[in-house]
């Protein structure tokens, strides 16, 4: 008997350690940045400077993603000739200098026919773009889009702010998209994009460079770093946002407009209906117009309070993220509460000892997940950021709770360096951050009350990239919504009653639907469902409203670790073999993606070829229905493929 306790007490201890963390790469594997020639002919050709002190070049690949449009290759520019261009549909030209050949390359494979995207590109290429270079620049200014020209379709009408180095031109024969403003109320004489015919092929020029500005735009001013700047304890990502971004433009998605701007402009005819119809993928899942993704934090709370939020949302047909936080403790005692937790989980004794303060037992958080929940770590990492989260690793694993799942929240959302965090993050194994959060007194002004919307200027999850360029292995989600801003009674700037704090839900979600699609991620805290009086009631009102205002409008609720797994499989679909066969009007294409059980993505193919019209869609063979659907200026036809390898022809006629 004694030796049977002893081998029990020992595995205790044993597992009440914790599974170490791993120590993975934190960089996602590169887009395979071709060296030789010749290239396989593809519908866009990204050519990445290796001579340019940008470093962002490579971020263009996931702005392609992010959209859609996963029917490219990445290669050198140095491993560019004639036929490596000539074989792909659009080349889409990051920032840096040419050299006199480079230069005469480009102007005689646009002369040719060919179809070029260049951002802030060389001043010698000036007059392939049909314009002339104009003394002085513009930093961190904004773009309007002019309101009569198809290639700014879709795309909203308000001033969207840029981050970076705007080169100033006039016209000399091309055609203004957009145009450079100071302010948002003064444009000035200068384009920000433009289209030109040049020979038989087309050229458009971003006065900026797309690349830095969504990544600026999405993660703060990399001077800012470390710095208290609103006013708060403690430094959050929020802090670079001071000053960084403008409140007025916060309800728009400002990254993702260009984004789409960009989409516009590579599938529609801005650059010539000569072009093969580009597939793209939809952002979400199915027919889902936007989503609404259930996070809650928990504090130490009690099984009871984590059961009460979960059936809440379980009630309404969703999934939820609980991302707990057990208090830190010495081994003997963790072995100590692990066993209690054990014999509170078995089938006979739980009744019996029953408690509804007590916390969760690994047998109760098996049950969330397996009906399912996500239940994963809340690291505090107030001392130090890699102390943190060994010591809660350790903790929450060794309590049983694990194993640890691939998104996270922080404590407090606490943030270091520019991506210190998230590259610490990405080596643990998480793949979703959502630590940029709308929280705080840099988000209200003092006459006109707070507002709402993206300070990323993006709904849409895209990966991290360093100040060298390197791509994060983890998506950044924005939590635009949360009740410890928003409620008065959990001491929120905002000092909204439930009922107008879930206007603000709705509003989010309604303006996602009207085109600013967006993923809504919502902070719903377990804290007041431990509690009682005005903190629950309002936290009750506030959390059924929002997953109300989601059902009325079939908007899916899922947890943050099934947004992930989406996420990763539509990230990594590729279409291969795009082929445009112009004798019998048929585009033809192969699908592949992961196929992951229940993941549904959805194809956009553009609805007009050659002034035909898209009337037929087949799916490995079979005749599938298609909707016609608009997105940005761009008509298509759309529609839901289970994951998988598939291959599609769309005929028109």
């Amino acid at each position: 008997m004694l030796a049977m306790s002893t081998a029990l007490g020992a595995g205790l201890l044993h597992n009440a350690a914790g599974e170490p963390p791993p120590v993975l790469s934190p960089y996602a594997e590169s887009d395979t940045v071709e060296s030789e020639a010749p290239l396989s002919a593809s519908p866009i050709l990204l050519l990445i400077n290796e001579h340019s002190d940008n470093p962002f070049g490579l971020y263009l690949a996931e702005i392609l993603r992010v959209e859609g449009l996963a029917c490219f290759q990445v290669a050198r520019l140095s491993a560019a000739n004639e036929s490596t261009l000539d074989a792909c549909g659009i080349v889409v030209l990051a920032e840096g200098p040419l050299s006199r050949a480079q230069v005469e390359l480009m102007e005689r494979y646009v002369a040719r026919g060919g179809r070029l995207v260049a951002m802030r590109p060389d001043a010698h290429l000036a007059p392939l773009f049909g314009l002339e270079r104009a003394a002085g620049s513009l930093v961190d200014g904004y773009l309007q889009v002019a309101p009569d020209h198809p290639v700014g379709e879709g795309i909203v009408a308000e001033a969207l702010q840029f981050h970076g180095m705007a080169d100033h031109y006039r016209l000399a024969g091309a055609q203004a998209v957009a145009w450079l403003a100071s302010t948002r109320d003064t444009l000035t004489a200068f384009p920000a994009l433009t289209v030109h015919r040049y020979g038989e092929g087309h050229a458009a020029l971003w006065a900026y460079d797309l690349a830095r500005s969504v990544a600026y735009t999405r993660q703060g001013n990399p001077a800012w770093v470390n710095q208290e700047r609103d006013g708060a304890s403690f430094i959050r990502a929020s802090d670079m946002f001071v000053d960084w971004l403008d409140l007025d433009c916060l309800a728009i998605p400002q990254a993702d407009e260009q984004q789409r701007l960009l989409a516009n402009l590579l599938s529609g005819t801005g650059l010539g209906r000569e072009a093969c119809p580009l597939p793209r993928l939809w952002y979400f899942p199915s027919d889902a117009e936007t989503m609404l993704v259930a996070t809650g934090d928990a504090h130490q709370n009690p099984a009871s309070a984590v059961e009460d939020v979960l059936r809440r949302v379980e009630a309404r047909g969703g999934h939820m993220s609980i991302y707990y936080a057990p208090p830190l403790s010495s081994g003997w005692r963790r072995a100590a509460r692990k066993a209690k937790r054990w014999v509170e989980g078995l089938p006979l004794v739980a009744d019996l000892v029953a408690n509804p303060v007590a916390p969760p037992v690994p047998a109760q958080v098996a049950d969330w997940r397996g009906r399912g929940h996500e239940f994963t770590l809340h690291p505090y990492v107030d001392e130090d950021l890699e102390t943190g989260w060994y010591d809660h690793w350790r903790e929450f694993t060794g309590l049983g709770y694990g194993p640890v799942s691939r998104t996270v929240r922080t404590h407090r959302v606490l943030w270091t360096g520019w991506v210190e965090t998230a590259r610490l993050q990405a080596s643990y194994g998480v793949r979703l951050n959502l630590d940029y959060y709308h929280w705080g007194p840099a988000f209200c002004r003092n006459t006109d009350g707070c507002t709402y919307g993206h300070l990323t200027g993006s709904g849409l999850p895209m990966r991290f990239i360093d100040q060298r360029g390197r791509v994060l292995n983890v998506y950044q989600q924005l939590t635009q919504l949360a009740d410890e801003h928003l409620l008065a009674v959990a001491g929120g700037p905002a000092q909204l009653t439930a009922e107008d704090a879930v206007e603000v839900s709705r509003a989010l979600l309604n303006h996602s639907m009207a085109g600013a699609y967006s993923a809504v991620v919502a902070q719903f805290h377990v804290d007041p469902f431990a509690s009682s009086g005005a903190f629950a009631t309002e936290a009750i009102r506030w959390i059924e409203g929002t997953l109300d205002c989601a059902v009325a409008h079939n908007i899916p609720i899922w947890s943050a670790e099934e947004w992930l797994r989406f996420t990763e499989v539509r990230h990594n679909a590729v279409f291969e073999s795009v082929e445009w066969r112009s004798a019998n009007q048929c585009l033809e294409f192969h699908l592949a993606a992961e196929q992951i059980p229940g993941v549904v993505l959805s194809l956009m193919i553009p609805r007009w070829c050659e002034e035909k019209m898209l009337h037929q869609v087949e799916v490995d063979g079979q005749r599938v229905r298609h909707r016609e659907r608009k997105v940005g200026g761009v008509e298509y036809g759309w529609f839901p493929v289970e994951a998988g390898n598939r291959y599609v022809a769309a005929i028109y006629g």
